[in-house]
């Protein structure tokens, strides 16, 4: 049962690991429209009007998935926590045994 806890585990940090790439991706489609967008503010007469629309953008396109992304770190802590938690319960049943044998 450890061993089914363990794969689910993995398979969900592998999932975790899959998402954080979407999430890389997206964040650099925001990035790319802000650099755009600031770029052709300067052709603009309001250039500062403009530069303070796009930043707005880009942070209300970021939030989130800043949001999204400490969910993952928080869900990505849990597991970690739990395998080490695993790994330390596994050499504690381990340790009298040993210890047993002379």
């Amino acid at each position: 049962m450890a061993q089914s806890d363990n794969a689910n585990q993995l398979s969900e940090l592998e999932a975790i690991s899959l998402q954080r790439l979407v999430l890389a991706q997206e964040k650099k489609a925001v990035l790319d429209h802000f650099h755009d967008a600031s770029k052709a503010c300067w052709k603009q007469f309001a250039v500062n009007d403009c530069l303070f629309k796009a930043r707005q953008q880009k942070y209300q396109g970021l939030s989130p998935l800043d949001q999204r992304e400490i969910a993952l770190n928080e869900r990505q802590r849990f597991l970690k926590e739990s395998q080490r938690q695993q790994r330390l319960n596994g050499k504690a049943v381990e340790s009298p045994q040993d210890k047993a044998q002379p």
